[in-house]
């Protein structure tokens, strides 16, 4: 043991705030069992178990773990995640942990105790039981590696844990495979509704974390933001490189933050180490609000007391009295209830949702970085959803509820001005609209805008591509880093199907000509060939220069007279001034006209 006490280290990996970077805590990694003649960690542990050694091991990781964490600048503001020996599962004692903080000089809410996938918690009765103790004495439990082994659905259940790791099978990948997507946005919603923080594990790359944090993980983990490092001089409070992945790759600049912070209620927190005098001296002073925020050392919520859990005392002869009196012994968190809490990165819709999933509560508490900034109330909050919907309905289009000129704007402006990503910019819009809406009426007119706005969604929007309807029969839609092959399909089918869907909107005698007799723009009457839409497609790849709004728009006005003219309404350009391209004409409207 001696030798082993003096061979093995922990190597440190930050955990991050998947908004801004900002450490919330680290993993304990085991290092330096190859200097002890074993191949893997699992290895060394077997070993200790076959020896009867197995808890005098744990007792070295545990003691080892929390004291190269203590060695960091401002512990008191982190957490530290450790793995459980699964072989100790059984005899496992809160006591023991509680030692490991308590020699290091940190507090019970320091430690998240991580359980891995490798425990089956059916072969282990007490396990329950170890992890209620651990609870009462304000540690924090996380279930590793959630969606493999026996990490699943009974654990959130059973355990409700502070957060879940995601196995990394699910995040490699995600921004790419459509399946993993759904499957870990269902997960996150799962956990959110529970008020269960999600960690995303194992991040390499930044189109992981983007789409990790587009679909609403809580925090992130992985070689991308910092290896495991032995060196702890070397760790940061900061990894600044995650918030410039996401300032590059947004869309459009979101004002939901902004309405965030407008709606917030700074109410004077208390600390869960204050006396129960402060709490009536907090009430006391605050005459507008009915709750108190409870907060730990390091600025973290931990719930509301509620002045209608403590008027009994307060408003009693003898009841303040009573409650401050050392024999009586209670304390603040006696009356902590928990309360959602969401980034203030967050979307006014996660707001909701946790405000939703939680009965009987009074709002939502607001953290940066897990640090409380302030409290939304249930009033306050059906203000932001009304102030929400009122900005979407401005930045909307009527008739088709699609992002309109506004929104689209801010894209095009984007694709401009980020040099180092690829886009593609689709302009759009309908050839003999206005013989057919003369002809049938406007209202059959608006149901054609309707159908191709339900075809861009369905085509375009659930495959990543931003959409917007700049106004009667023009629309746009754009999309970054995508393969042109990927592009020219996608826009081709739905063209394409716009064609024959299209064709059920027309008179069946009129479908079967192919034409209507109608007048032209210059009031001539002739045959009208059937709708279509036209498609003018720029790509602009990274060093191009668009800078010049008339020149772009002289480029995209030059495109789209070209799509008109083409016989499969589909044109584009690769390159500023280079050659106009166009795709093959699709099969002919017929038998499969609908």
């Amino acid at each position: 043991m001696r030798q082993a006490r003096d061979t093995l280290t922990y190597a440190l990996q930050p955990i991050v705030n998947i908004h801004t970077g900002s450490v919330f805590g680290y993993e304990a990694l085991l290092r330096g069992w190859e200097g002890l003649g074993f191949a893997s960690i699992h290895s060394l542990l077997h070993q200790a178990q076959r020896l009867n050694l197995s808890s005098a091991l744990d007792d070295i990781l545990g003691t080892l773990a929390v004291s190269r964490f203590a060695a960091l600048p401002n512990t008191y503001r982190y957490r530290l995640f450790f793995n459980l020996d699964p072989h100790l599962i059984d005899s496992h004692h809160g006591q023991q942990v509680l030692d490991w903080i308590r020699q290091a000089g940190l507090r019970p809410d320091n430690l998240c105790l991580e359980l891995s996938k490798s425990v089956d918690h059916s072969l282990h009765p007490a396990l329950g039981s170890m992890i209620a103790g651990y609870r009462r004495e304000r540690l924090h439990l996380v279930i590793d590696d959630f969606g493999d082994g026996h990490s699943g659905l009974r654990r959130l259940y059973e355990y409700l844990p502070d957060h879940v790791k995601l196995d990394r099978f699910l995040i490699q990948g995600i921004d790419t495979d459509r399946r993993k997507r759904s499957i870990v946005a269902n997960a996150v919603q799962l956990a959110h509704q529970l008020n269960i923080q999600v960690i995303a594990k194992g991040i390499e790359t930044e189109g992981e974390l983007v789409t990790c944090r587009e679909i609403g993980c809580d925090l992130a983990q992985g070689y991308l933001i910092a290896p495991p490092k032995i060196d702890l001089d070397s760790l940061l409070p900061d990894y600044t490189l995650v918030a410039e992945i996401h300032r590059c790759s947004q869309r459009e600049q979101s004002s939901d933050q902004r309405l965030i912070e407008s709606s917030l209620e700074p109410i004077p927190p208390v600390r869960i180490d204050d006396g129960i005098a402060r709490l009536f001296e907090a009430l006391r002073r605050d005459k507008e609000h009915h709750v108190v925020p409870v907060l730990d050392q390091a600025d973290r919520p931990l719930g509301l007391v509620h002045e209608a859990d403590i008027k009994d005392y307060i408003y009693s002869t003898y009841g303040r009295d009573l409650i401050v009196n050392r024999a009586f012994a209670r304390q603040i968190g006696d009356f902590v209830r928990p309360c959602p809490q969401v980034d203030i990165h967050e979307s006014i819709d996660r707001l909701l949702q946790a405000y939703t999933m939680v009965s009987e509560t009074a709002g939502v508490l607001i953290t940066r970085d897990g640090r409380y900034q302030g409290f939304i109330s249930a009033t306050s909050l059906l203000k932001l959803v009304q102030q929400k919907n009122l900005a979407i309905a401005r930045d909307q289009n009527p008739l088709t509820k699609l992002p309109g000129n506004n929104p689209i704007h801010r894209y095009v402006s984007q694709a401009l001005s980020e040099r180092d990503h690829r886009w593609y910019l689709a302009y759009i819009d309908f050839d003999n609209f206005k013989a057919f809406n003369d002809y049938y009426g406007f209202r059959r007119g608006d149901r054609a805008i309707q159908l191709f706005a339900d075809l861009l969604r369905t085509e375009l929007e659930r495959h990543g591509w931003f959409v917007g309807h700049i106004g009667g029969d023009d629309f746009f839609a754009g999309i970054q880093d995508l393969s042109l092959v990927n592009v020219l399909e996608q826009l081709q089918r739905l063209v394409e199907k716009f064609r024959i869907d299209v064709q059920s909107l027309y008179d069946s005698a009129d479908r079967e000509r192919g034409h209507l007799l109608a007048k032209d723009r210059y009031g001539q009457l002739r045959e009208m060939p059937l709708m279509r839409c036209s498609l003018a497609l720029l790509e602009i790849r990274p060093g191009d220069d668009y800078s010049d709004g008339d020149e772009l728009g002289r480029t995209i006005a030059e495109l789209k007279h070209a799509a008109k003219q083409s016989p499969s309404g589909l044109v584009f350009q690769h390159e500023p001034n280079g050659p106009v391209h166009a795709m093959p004409n699709p099969a002919p409207a017929g038998s499969d006209a609908r």
